[in-house]
């Protein structure tokens, strides 16, 4: 996703009035700078929070973020899957930038000398950065990035994903050890052992000591869970309540779901008695969209291709560039700035995390940094003041889609190119190729443009 800016000179100068205009209207709002918890949770599809349509179970905690807060309906994610989509939000430049076009270009991630990411920007601010959960911008064995080396404090780092439930030593495989990944069983109801204590609950009690131990300074924290991605482990004290749910694997899912509201839950609690939620920004932003059982180590009777979540009647599912696959829940609320519920249509991006980040801290982006995210702070506003028009862009080496306005055109080295109108069909379900072939060549210019500015994937295909 990038700004329809002619060179990086223009686009830089374009941030750095955003990002003055956006301090001056903040600077008023509060005496000290706001404290930030980012809560980005893993393949949860937009329409599974109630405050988004969802009713597989009910999350008032997530929910309650809206109120007060601001509720974006078209917010996106840079990419429909987990690896890029975190290199675009810490990095608020397109993946493809640096050579990163999918999960498998992951293992050799490596930053622009210069560019500062999210938390090393947010330090010069004065802020005390923290990383409790999954990480993933470097896998075992080649390993230019890790957490420790951009965070002050780390916990339960996760190169890709983690087990829920500890193993007979006591060790959740994928956390803190180096490994690749999980055991890659689903189908697990825990603990096995009185006494264990489940992966999300872990992470979220690391969250609330994190945020009790700050004092004196402004805190980032971000707040990575896991869950609901793969392998499908739940609580068995949940089983009971979710019966009527004739899926096991989405059973699992739901008891996923429910232990992040819970946890949710608790992060606000911490916020509320160290005294600090009126200063205190929380974004909830999921990864991209729900995943399909596809994955390894499921059990042989589970039915393959199985939505785990809810698109809300979107089209598509994660890995794929249709709305299901990007558009996410996108929640902020900042009581002290955001006093009052907001529902904003405007289309935003992980990669505007970034800008509008530095604005609220008042921190000045590297001038080595080349940011394609636009802050959006004046959504914060009544009335959500409109943001410049922009092309938003998705890519990977072989599919992708371009967003200009309502119209959306998605291409696939297998289906072939397809025009949509969002506005009068968000489910993507009329192909408007043929009636607007001149609309439809011009998105696909503003592709070509960024596929001519970046380097080939890092890893080859035929290496994948």
């Amino acid at each position: 996703m990038m700004n329809q800016l002619p060179a990086t000179i223009h686009c830089l100068w374009s941030l750095l009035i955003l990002l003055c205009l956006s301090v001056d209207v903040y600077a008023n709002t509060s005496a000290t700078k706001p404290n930030i918890v980012l809560i980005f949770v893993d393949d949860m599809g937009y329409g599974d929070p109630g405050c988004y349509g969802g009713s597989l179970v009910p999350t008032p905690n997530i929910d309650s973020l809206t109120e007060p807060g601001i509720r974006f309906t078209q917010g996106y994610s840079v990419s429909p899957v987990c690896g890029p989509s975190r290199v675009g939000l810490l990095s608020g430049m397109q993946p493809s930038r640096i050579g990163v076009y999918w999960n498998p270009d992951m293992g050799a991630v490596q930053m622009p000398k210069g560019h500062q990411i999210l938390p090393q920007a947010l330090k010069t601010a004065g802020y005390i950065t923290g990383l409790v959960g999954k990480w993933n911008l470097n896998n075992p064995g080649w390993d230019p990035m890790p957490a420790s080396n951009y965070f002050d404090q780390t916990y339960d780092v996760m190169v890709w994903e983690g087990d829920y439930w500890p193993n007979e030593n006591g060790v959740y495989k994928g956390v803190d050890d180096r490994n690749y990944g999980s055991s890659k069983q689903s189908g697990i109801w825990g603990p096995a052992e009185a006494g264990e204590e489940y992966l999300t609950d872990r992470l979220t009690r690391h969250a609330c000591e994190f945020i009790h131990e700050q004092k004196d300074n402004p805190f980032f924290l971000m707040l990575a869970y896991n869950a609901p991605h793969s392998p499908l482990q739940g609580k068995r004290e949940h089983q009971e309540k979710l019966q009527h749910i004739e899926s096991e694997a989405l059973q699992l899912y739901a008891s996923m779901m429910l232990a992040i509201d819970d946890g949710v839950g608790q992060v606000l609690g911490a916020l509320n008695e160290s005294q600090i939620t009126e200063n205190t920004m929380v974004l909830f932003i999921s990864d991209n969209g729900p995943a399909i059982t596809s994955f390894k180590g499921m059990p042989e009777a589970w039915p393959r291709g199985e939505l785990l979540g809810s698109t809300a009647g979107l089209r598509g599912h994660k890995g794929t560039y249709y709305e299901g696959g990007i558009r996410v829940p996108f929640i902020i609320q900042w009581p002290s700035a955001i006093p009052q519920a907001i529902t904003c249509e405007q289309a935003v991006t992980t990669l505007d995390l970034l800008p509008t980040l530095c604005a609220v801290a008042g921190a000045k982006p590297n001038q080595l940094m080349y940011v394609d995210g636009h802050d959006i702070t004046s959504t914060f506003l009544p009335g959500n003041t409109a943001l410049p028009e922009r092309t938003l862009l998705w890519m990977s080496d072989q599919a992708g889609a371009v967003r200009q306005g309502d119209w959306k055109l998605v291409y696939d080295a297998d289906d072939g190119e397809q025009l949509f109108h969002l506005g009068k069909d968000p489910t993507e379900s009329q192909d408007r190729w043929q009636q607007e072939p001149k609309l439809a060549r011009q998105l696909k210019a503003a592709l070509s443009q960024l596929q001519a500015e970046v380097p080939p994937p890092i890893t080859p295909r035929k290496s994948r």
